[in-house]
């Protein structure tokens, strides 16, 4: 009779530290070879039990789950070697569950986990052991340690597990293999204890050892030389045969006979047929269902009342709808958790989102007031949301406040208890590119080489190697044609896609009904030290249990932060962001005038543009542009289609039952939604088949929608459609169902868009003022909403010591006060000591009084360089420059003074820091005479610290010889972009001028890069695009803080939908004028027209003189102008030194200079 057979020590990738055994690639072998079973036993975790049993099931393959464990001395801590436990059953299971999780709880930092003897006693029913192998408790210490010692540790288990211990016998051709085998079947003999023949599996086949080596130097973060005599692994450690074993154990026949009778003890099941959702403990112990009913019923009662509505009979007969499938589904006390915690939240002055995703399509959700969005009236669906006939858990993913998310999972941990929740486990994998590199650190090979194979695979989101050998002609030439190459990457191959470290899910938790490890395997990240489930949020689900998404959104901590602003402002002023109405035609005009810089979903130059075609004038049409602004649609011709019908292109419906259904989307079908309801409408579908329909049409599976096809004809033929009409429509929705979004999404997140143009629209300044202090972190996004601020008229005031804040604040409707705390290099900690010392003492007098009063070490010289350079300290009525100056003094002084107050010293002639600040001999104003020079130097310091220029701009200094070189600003060709009503390409050739503020390299092949920079003009920002040819020829024009003149094609990026120019020439100021000036003009009045400024002008000429550009000088008298046209010699070289120094003698105004 043939005997079952599998390898019963196997570790999958998920050991992480050794293992490249993947799940699907495993049921491949086992299939391939008629295996019926596998087991899995993993070293400390549980990781891949679910993936593995259920990957098992589908392909008839019996699972076998288990773990590898190492013991550990209760007392000492110190390791005694692993064993192997498998699981007899589902009960069996639970015990594994619980003993690997209390492991994990138990350890100590700095502490090796592992199960005393204790634990194993607690949860050892229905678990068998083996003994570990030559990494085992036997192995470990059988050829070192006192043999009576091993011997008593070995009975010891054997009275804990009775009948359910074996001793492993592996032939792995290990070192002292057969003196530690001979010790073995003695211990055998002597205890009677059962021989099993295992392998201790680690990968696949015998050619993957190398691979294998590689990924224990990857996690051991060593190079392979390093393990040139390693010991710890063979190349035998391949899944073998049934036959190769036999072979090996020939003469050990029990040793497989017992492995035959160990997977017949195994038989585990797992069901994923029911749920476990947390106790909801109503109000006085009353009946669940009765007090469902009664909060939805009066929640929609309040919601009737509140809005008057008048069609009260529709609302209640899909309230009942609903709540009677919620009840029959099982899900009551889902929706009454959730309802509990949002209610919370909202109670305790978290802002909470209006909803997300399908959950708004839900009436039961409005009415408990999980979501702010009527369904009814938006024509959302709950069966989107909860389909009868797809049986599956409810999943609201909701979104709060950004800064005070975490209350919201505080208050469920309290409410459910510690120890029915936790946060969920991510697994980070071994990525293409990563791969690439970690295997090339660990062969060794020279990093510039590694990195250069990495970068030419494509960056896109789940590219496999393979993809980039058949997308990247130059990576398939280096692996043709570089042996070396070519090992790094097909060891790479062999790695790629396994798990290589894991994480804690950014917004998932999960709540049992009882002990989270009742159901879960617990673990704790060894780098945070957090416990979080072993299983991630997918196979929680298909167990049954409830996850929540605790979701935190930036926008919503905003439209709080402005609301209060405006409360502080005006008590009088009640603003409720969910009461807010969406039929404002003042909105409205903001969002076709484009004005949506910080405006939620709005704010990106290609939603601009498309607002300015749509005019939008309807809340529908927000939420379209919030649907089609997406890959999908933009790749087609959709967007276009929206817009010429809303402005009256005729729409021919091809049945008239369609045009109730799309005549919002102006014909097209746009939500999935409408696939359902067109469904509905024309076959006779029910809404819970049409949401299948849906389904099927979004996974494209060919037979499945054949099926569908022929239902929806027979449909819609029953309902007198012709057959040719309905294989047209189904046709037409197939199509537009690869780019249908969930309208209930698009609904809820068109409110916050909504929502944050209100605000923008009526309470500008504390709207924006609240925008700029929640992004201060991304230099980016505040360089965004200073333009906002500039596009609404505001004002921003540069930081001031003595009245700014942290956080930006609204003056009023027409100015904002900048935060420290946007202020590079100056800190929380620095920013809060500062402000209660000016809240204690009052404001700051100067920069002595200031280091006199503040803690040196916590507000440092770099803090205080920033503030100096950031315009904070211009309020002392000194120069930054001057006051740079004399930082170092001052700080002496505060140090001096610090010292002597904490000894309880006082100077006999104390000086006050008033007196000393203006003391001339300690600043030298000469030094800081206001010139272009030194102006240009402060404006390129406040960049710096602050991001972008604010209190001037360097362009301005040029502004008129800017313009008589006929040279547009930036804001210019913007305009004219917008102004376009068609999508066309455009496409001008154009000079700009202006500073760089941003730059950045990106590949674009092998050895191929472009440079993008970032011009600023002051009216706009536009990237600039310089590929390698013309970087080389003008790399020495292209620095920082200098007037740049770029030449080229301005057109619309393919990736952003933003303009950008792609750079032809670039000269900055002293080559343009070189090339382009010709002549200089200076203009002398009478009061120039003396000795002393004429022999000033000839010094400063003197150096220039013999150049190419003629010099005119013009007097001014009486009216008169009298030119002095000069001879050959004074031609000058217009550079900027000369052009800036002749402005300050005579006055900017008095220099121009003339081009073509």
């Amino acid at each position: 009779m043939k005997q079952d057979f599998t390898q019963l020590q196997l570790h999958s990738s998920y050991s992480l530290r050794d293992s490249t055994i993947n799940i699907d690639k495993l049921i491949k072998l086992a299939k391939k070879h008629k295996v019926k079973s596998l087991a899995i036993t993993d070293y400390l975790n549980m990781f891949a039990a679910i993936k593995f049993y259920q990957k098992c099931i589908d392909n008839n393959i019996k699972p076998i789950i288990g773990c590898q464990i190492p013991l550990k001395d209760r007392v000492s801590k110190h390791h005694l070697g692993s064993v192997v436990l498998l699981c007899q059953n589902i009960s069996g299971y639970k015990n594994l569950i619980k003993l690997i999780s209390q492991i994990h709880i138990q350890k100590k930092p700095n502490e090796n986990p592992g199960a005393t003897i204790d634990l194993l006693k607690q949860y050892n029913d229905h678990i068998l052991l083996l003994s570990g192998g030559r990494t085992g408790f036997l192995g470990n210490n059988l050829l070192t340690e006192n043999p009576d010692k091993i011997i008593n540790l070995t009975k010891l288990l054997s009275d804990i597990f009775h009948n359910r211990m074996y001793l492993q016998i592996d032939r792995i051709k290990a070192e002292n293999e057969d003196i530690y085998n001979n010790k073995i079947i003695q211990i055998s003999e002597k205890l009677n204890l059962p021989l099993v023949a295992t392998n201790s599996v680690l990968f696949l086949d015998r050619h993957d050892f190398d691979a294998h080596e590689v990924r224990v130097c990857i996690n051991k973060k060593i190079k392979l030389d390093d393990r040139v005599n390693q010991k710890e692994f063979t190349e035998e450690q391949y899944f073998k045969s049934e036959k190769e074993m036999t072979e090996i154990f020939k003469d050990i026949p029990d040793a497989m006979q017992n492995l035959s009778q160990i997977i017949k003890r195994c038989n585990i099941h797992i069901s994923s047929d029911s749920y476990h959702l947390p106790n909801f403990n109503t109000p006085d112990n009353t009946n669940i269902d009765d007090y469902f009913d009664k909060k939805v019923k009066s929640g929609l009662q309040k919601i009737i009342d509140k809005n008057n509505i008048n069609n009260t009979e529709i609302y209640f007969d899909r309230l009942k709808s609903e709540s009677d499938v919620i009840r029959k589904m099982g899900f009551v006390s889902y929706f009454l958790i959730v309802h509990e915690f949002i209610d919370w939240a909202k109670k305790n002055s978290i802002p909470v989102g209006p909803g997300r995703g399908s959950g708004a399509g839900s009436l039961v959700a409005y009415a408990l007031d999980i979501t702010s969005v009527d369904p009814i009236q938006h024509n959302l669906l709950f069966e989107r949301f909860l389909n009868p006939e797809r049986i599956s858990m409810p999943d609201f993913d909701i979104d709060f406040c950004m800064i005070n998310r975490q209350k919201i999972i505080d208050h469920i941990t309290d409410i459910y208890g510690e120890n029915k929740v936790s946060q969920i486990i991510t697994y980070g994998s071994l990525s293409a590119r990563a791969v690439i590199r970690d295997v090339g650190r660990v062969l060794g090979m020279g990093y510039t080489s590694v990195d250069r194979i990495a970068k030419m695979i494509p960056f896109s989101v789940g590219i496999t190697i393979d993809d980039a050998l058949k997308q990247n002609k130059d990576l398939r030439k280096e692996y043709d044609s570089n042996d070396e190459i070519k090992n790094l990457i097909d060891t790479s191959k062999k790695l790629e896609g396994l798990p290589r470290n894991v994480g804690k899910h950014a917004a998932g938790i999960v709540v049992a009904p009882d002990e989270i490890d009742d159901f879960i395997p617990l673990y704790r990240v060894e780098e945070s030290d957090e416990i979080v489930t072993q299983y991630d949020k997918d196979d929680i689900e298909k167990l049954g249990l409830v996850k929540f998404d605790i979701l935190g959104l930036r926008t919503l901590s905003i439209i709080d932060k402005a609301i209060r602003s405006i409360k502080n402002k005006n008590s009088n002023i009640v603003i409720r962001h969910e009461d807010i109405g969406v039929a404002d035609k003042k909105v409205f005009s903001l969002l076709q005038k484009k004005l949506t810089s910080g405006v939620f979903q709005l704010e990106s130059s290609g939603m601009k543009r498309y607002m300015e075609r749509l005019k939008p004038d309807c809340f529908d049409d927000i939420v379209a542009l919030v649907a089609l602004y997406r890959p999908g649609p933009l790749g087609t011709n959709m967007v276009d289609d929206f817009i010429n019908n809303k402005h009256g292109r005729k729409i021919d419906y091809e049945h008239p039952l369609l045009e109730s259904v799309l005549s919002e989307t102006y014909g097209l079908i746009l939500y999935q939604e409408q696939v359902m309801e067109i469904s509905r409408s024309l076959a006779g579908y029910s809404l819970g088949e049409a949401d299948l329909l849906r389904r099927a049409m979004g996974k494209k599976k060919k037979d499945e929608m054949e099926l569908h096809r022929k239902k929806f004809i027979d449909g819609a033929q029953s309902n007198k459609i012709s057959a040719t009409i309905a294989n047209s429509i189904f046709s037409k929705m197939e199509k537009f169902a690869g780019y249908g979004f969930n309208k209930s999404h698009s609904v809820a997140y068109a409110f916050i868009s909504y929502q944050t143009a209100y605000l923008k629209t009526y309470h500008t300044s504390e709207f924006l003022s609240s925008a700029l202090s929640s992004d201060m972190d991304n230099t980016d996004k505040v360089i965004s909403l200073v333009d906002a601020t500039n596009e609404m008229g505001l004002i921003i005031n540069q930081p001031n010591i003595n009245t700014s804040e942290f956080n930006f604040v609204s003056i009023n409707d027409k100015s904002i006060l900048f935060g420290l705390g946007a202020i590079k290099g100056v800190g929380q900690t620095a920013v809060e000591h500062i402000l209660d010392e000016r809240k204690k003492n009052g404001d700051f007098k100067n920069l002595f009084d200031f280091c006199e009063r503040v803690s040196l070490t916590v507000v440092n010289i770099g803090t205080i360089d920033s503030l100096i350079y950031s315009g904070a300290f211009d309020c002392f009525n000194e120069k930054r420059l001057a006051l740079k100056n004399i930082l170092d003094k001052a700080m002496k002084y505060g140090q001096q003074k610090q010292t002597t107050k904490n000894t309880g010293q006082h100077e006999l002639f104390e000086n006050k820091s008033e007196s000393i600040s203006y003391d001339t001999s300690i600043i030298d104003n000469s030094l800081f005479e206001d010139s272009v020079e030194t102006r240009l130097k402060s404006f390129n310091l406040e960049k710096k610290v602050l991001g972008f220029y604010l209190s001037g701009h360097p362009v301005n200094e040029y502004r008129d010889e800017i313009n008589s070189m006929s040279i547009k600003n930036i804001d210019s060709y913007f305009k004219d972009y917008y102004s376009k009503k068609s999508d066309d390409d455009y496409n001008v050739l154009a000079t700009i001028s202006g500073m760089i503020i941003n730059s950045r390299i990106q590949r674009i092949g092998q050895d191929r890069f472009i440079n993008i920079l970032t011009l600023d003009d002051s009216t706009h920002r536009l990237e600039i695009i310089i590929y390698p040819d013309i970087y080389e020829k003008y790399r020495s024009s292209i620095r920082e803080n200098e007037l740049l003149f770029i030449s080229g094609a301005i057109s619309v990026d393919d990736y952003n939908g933003d303009l950008s120019m792609k750079a032809h020439k670039i000269l900055d100021l002293d080559a343009a004028r070189q090339q382009y000036a010709t002549e200089v003009e200076l203009f002398l009045s009478s009061d120039l027209i003396n000795d002393k400024t004429l022999l000033k002008i000839i010094s400063l000429l003197e150096p220039h003189k013999n150049g190419k550009c003629p010099l005119i000088i013009k007097c001014l008298s009486n009216k008169h102008i009298v030119p002095l046209n000069l001879d050959q010699e004074w031609f000058i070289d217009p550079t900027s030194i000369l052009i800036n120094n002749l402005s300050d003698l005579l006055g900017k105004e008095n220099i121009v200079v003339k081009y073509h």
